[in-house]
């Protein structure tokens, strides 16, 4: 069988048996786009997440296998810029470890969430 059809079934398994599909995430992959559309997408999705109503999201980098060095330019600029330009949307985020241990995506708690919660707590009292 293709090597990748192998990986993709073992991933969905893995998927499916930690309970995951249920929490999937909107997510947005940054794979093969240089830094400046790389950053342009993430702030319009973002953006569109945060209108939508969306709580948390997945922004999906790459470990940078495939880069000089071996060590992805995104995987460096994209947190630093949800910490930075990002903080309009961003309350925090923390990166996805793999099973491997390795880490090639973040996940985004939007500022929204806080203040929709905020909101309904009060509407409640």
């Amino acid at each position: 069988m293709l090597a990748w059809v192998d990986r993709l079934l073992a991933r969905m398994t893995r998927v499916l048996s930690a309970g995951k599909l249920a929490d999937t995430l909107p997510s947005l992959d940054l794979h093969g786009l240089g830094v400046k559309e790389a950053l342009a997408q993430t702030a319009k999705f973002l953006d569109e997440a945060e209108r939508a109503g969306c709580d948390r999201v997945q922004i999906v980098y790459g470990k940078g296998r495939h880069s000089e060095g071996g060590r992805g330019v995104l995987r460096e600029v994209v947190p630093k810029w949800l910490a930075t330009e990002g903080s309009r949307w961003v309350a925090s985020f923390s990166p996805v470890l793999e099973p491997t241990g390795e880490e090639g995506s973040v996940e985004v708690r939007l500022k929204g969430s806080d203040l929709r919660r905020r909101r309904d707590r009060f509407d409640r009292t």
